[in-house]
Parts: structure tokens; sequence; C-alpha cells
């Protein structure tokens, strides 16, 4: 998922209304200090960089989650993001439900959002791959950390 200083406001909406929704479901205030959309925009002051990369990972984890949401919730959270002109959520999900497979097919993992994504599923031992893709995951999560290990102690 990219996000960057043209799309980050619409991405951000996304996330507001996902937050919102979280925090309904959760009892819990969605203006609360330590709400992500208030933790956004103190990052916001400090940096546009900063802001853009924590968005990503936010909205990143909050869709990943969504997996394990039940349907009829999922369907009230969908309806919610279609009201307001935002894409649904197996739209915005497919953005993250590829990576596994396109890192498989090239056979490395390109740069930190795809490493995350691929930590992720590593970590969850439902997601749905076969022990075979599990194993081939983990080399290839192996050397990208030996690799960017090596780039960044020189």
């Amino acid at each position: 998922m990219k996000i960057n200083k043209s799309n980050y406001e619409f991405y951000k909406g996304v996330f507001k209304v996902i937050w919102e929704f979280e925090a309904k479901y959760a009892k819990m205030d969605p203006n609360a200090d330590f709400s992500p959309i208030n933790v956004l925009q103190n990052w916001e002051k400090e940096s546009d960089s900063l802001a853009r990369r924590g968005l990503r990972e936010g909205l990143r984890d909050s869709l990943t989650v969504l997996k394990d949401v039940p349907t009829d919730i999922k369907t009230e959270l969908n309806s919610s993001l279609i009201s307001k002109n935002f894409p649904s959520i197996n739209i915005l999900t497919s953005q993250i439900r590829n990576v596994p497979k396109k890192v498989l097919e090239k056979g490395k993992i390109k740069n930190l959002d795809e490493y995350y994504v691929i930590k992720e599923v590593l970590d969850d031992l439902e997601y749905e791959i076969t022990e075979s893709e599990r194993t081939d995951l983990n080399k290839i999560f192996g050397e990208f950390e030996r690799n960017y290990k090596e780039k960044n102690v020189s």
C-alpha cells in the first residue's frame, strides 16, 4: 500500500472510519488522547514522513485484523466505508493479501512494507498458506533480514 502526500488524507479518512468502528465495538472513546487519529495528528506536526509511515502501518494492522472479525460486523464496516465513498474492505485488504504470493513468485522481499506483511503472515500460524510456502517464506524472510542488517551496518 503506497501512501504519499497526494493520497494521505484519503487513506487517513479510511483509517478514521475503521478506527471509529473498532472503538465503537471495543466500547472506547474514539477521540481519546491515545486514539490513532490523535497520534497521527501529533506526528503530522512533527514530520509528514513519520505520519505517512505511521498511517501505512496502522492501516495495514487494522486491515489484517479484520480477517478475524465476524461477517456481519465486516458487512457493517464495509457499508460505512462505501457510504463515505471509500473502497470496500475486499479492495483494501487485497492490497495486503497478494503480498505473500508476489514474494513467493519473486523469491525475495523487495522492501520493508513487504517485510512487515510477511512477518505478520509468518507470525499467524492460522494464515492460509501451505507448509512448503511457509518454509519458503521463512527462508526469504531470513535472507531479507540478513541482507538488510548487512546494508545498515556498513
